[in-house]
């Protein structure tokens, strides 16, 4: 293993949302659609989700000057009847296309109180949270599922055979922010080991393992993750594909099972769900009874090992506003990496915080 850092650079989240959404327009994305796709980065990166953060810029760089990403989709709704909506994304960067697609469930859960939007051909979504969290500021219930190529064992397997797919739930409350659960199938994000990566750090066992089928503590030899649970978190991904992308005529898996392992260019999916609280009645009830849950479990006994109880969502709300204060800590690893990027298109670096 490299030798561990602690070198980290304080950026503001404003300096490196401007920053990033720079990095994007240099490269023909446009100036709005750019602006959100840094806003859901940094918006990860103010709540401690590194893994899904500024962290993914090169990649997505790349994979823009490789036109995997496309700088100017036609993301359009192809299908819009009842609760249900399909978007054609065109390749249209992950974060922007679901963020649409969660504004159009939120649109058919206004009509018919539900709303089901389908995502075909997006690109890496990021923290899927953030569009969750979409529907709880409209006052729904939100639920966002993605789906993408092999990179966790199914469970029994010593190989890829089903994604780490995401699943995000947000729910609304009346006197503290709306709980949010964001959660991989497997036991960590790939994102987490790309930040021990960058970080030069050993990772636990039971994260990954090697090109052998090996559980492994060094993060540069992981080439599959674990899943969450075992057969739990396998068969959950498993069935994510199943919505997210059968429903949709865009399978993933089995296409790059059937390759050998991966797609040269695979394209992902990803479903956006909105409640409308109001169709149960009383929703003010609703919120009360949030808050009311809340209180509840927030006062149960802490095990010796933990410093308090958190809720859903609360942990990343306590790093949001120290991070907002003092600043993003960005390993040396990672602020290399998007020096190196900036210079190379010609995009002025970030002020430290």
């Amino acid at each position: 293993m490299p030798p561990t850092s602690n070198d980290v650079h304080l950026i503001s989240g404003s300096d490196l949302q401007r920053f990033a959404s720079g990095l994007f327009q240099a490269l023909g994305v446009a100036g709005p659609m750019a602006d959100e796709w840094a806003r859901s980065l940094v918006w990860a990166n103010l709540r401690g989700v590194d893994s899904h953060g500024v962290l993914r810029i090169p990649s997505y760089v790349d994979r823009l000057q490789k036109k995997l990403i496309n700088p100017t989709p036609d993301m359009r709704v192809e299908i819009r009847t009842g609760a249900i909506a399909v978007l054609e994304a065109d390749r249209a960067p992950g974060a922007v296309a679901m963020s649409r697609a969660m504004e159009e469930a939120i649109s058919r859960a206004r009509e018919v109180h539900f709303g089901w939007c389908a995502a075909r051909n997006i690109t890496h979504a990021g923290a899927i949270g953030y569009f969750a969290l979409q529907a709880a500021h409209a006052g729904m219930a939100g639920i966002v599922m993605s789906a993408s190529g092999p990179m966790m064992a199914y469970h029994g397997a010593k190989v890829s055979g089903v994604s780490s797919n995401p699943l995000a739930i947000a729910f609304p409350a009346k006197s503290r922010p709306p709980l949010v659960l964001d959660m991989s199938t497997s036991n960590v994000a790939m994102g987490k080991i790309m930040g021990a990566r960058d970080a030069g750090r050993d990772i636990p066992l039971g994260w990954g393992m090697d090109a052998q089928g090996r559980e492994t503590t060094d993060p540069r030899k992981v080439t599959t993750l674990l899943p969450l649970g075992g057969p739990k978190g396998s068969g959950l991904s498993f069935m994510i594909e199943c919505l997210c992308s059968l429903t949709v005529g865009n399978p993933i898996i089995a296409p790059a099972l059937a390759a050998g392992g991966a797609l040269d260019a695979p394209f992902l999916n990803g479903v956006a769900m909105a409640v409308d609280l109001a169709a149960f009645g009383d929703v003010e009830r609703i919120l009360v009874e949030a808050d009311r849950l809340g209180d509840q479990v927030r006062a149960l006994p802490p095990d010796d090992s933990v410093e308090r109880i958190y809720l859903p969502g609360e942990r990343g709300d306590s790093i949001l506003e120290k991070r907002t204060r003092d600043g993003i800590p960005l390993p040396q690893g990672t602020w290399s990496r998007l020096l190196a990027v900036a210079g190379a298109l010609g995009v002025p670096a970030p002020s430290k915080a």
